[in-house]
């Protein structure tokens, strides 16, 4: 080694921990340039993130859905959603085992999460978890009419093909409280059928 020369396994440590620095710096202000990043920096503030909620809702045309079956073990399935007059609806059928194990448990975990390609960090997709009871609506009920029309007008023409059809069931969804998580040490408890923001989640 010649004196006074840094050996260049260090001077490329170096140049890495330089790069990765810049990189974390980078990422940082992509996170916390945004409202929600600002609150995990600075004061809890529930109506910005209720803001935000109500987008991820807004956004989701699908909902994520789980609940138990004989076995214990979860059944899973995904299902368009609509909301009309504030309340979550959807359309699924009982010839999928999911749909079957929600209608014998009257309640089901459900899950709306960001897009995989608008996501700034795939470890840390923006997404909205509620759990909530069912109620199935009456074909013969106004109300069951109206949410058609609500599914043909945001899903397109395959409401007017699968109305009719016995083996799906109209339900409506009572959420009961939650968690909404917004990236990285940002995750929110929700409460109530409302899902309001009540509460920032920190580990320990």
């Amino acid at each position: 080694m010649v004196k006074g020369r840094t050996p260049y396994f260090l001077r490329y440590a170096y140049r890495r921990a330089i790069s990765t620095a810049i990189q974390v710096i980078r990422a940082g202000r992509k996170t916390y340039g945004t409202p929600a990043g600002r609150q995990q920096m600075n004061e809890f503030d529930p109506v910005a993130l209720g803001v935000e909620r109500d987008r991820l809702l807004a956004e989701a045309r699908t909902v994520l859905m789980a609940a138990p079956s004989d076995d214990a073990m979860p059944e899973m399935g995904v299902t368009p959603v609509v909301r009309m007059d504030g309340a979550f609806y959807i359309y699924p059928s009982r010839l999928s085992a999911h749909v079957r194990a929600v209608l014998a448990a009257g309640k089901a975990a459900f899950m709306v999460i960001e897009d995989e390609s608008k996501a700034q960090n795939i470890w840390a997709r923006k997404r909205l978890k509620f759990d909530s009871e069912i109620f199935e609506i009456d074909r013969k009920k106004d109300e069951f009419n109206a949410v058609c029309d609500v599914f043909s007008d945001s899903h397109g023409p395959t409401m007017a093909l699968i109305r009719d059809f016995s083996d799906f069931h109209m339900l409506r969804l009572r959420p009961c409280g939650g968690v909404m998580v917004l990236g990285f040490a940002q995750a929110y408890r929700l409460s109530g059928e409302a899902l309001d923001v009540t509460e920032h989640l920190r580990s320990g």
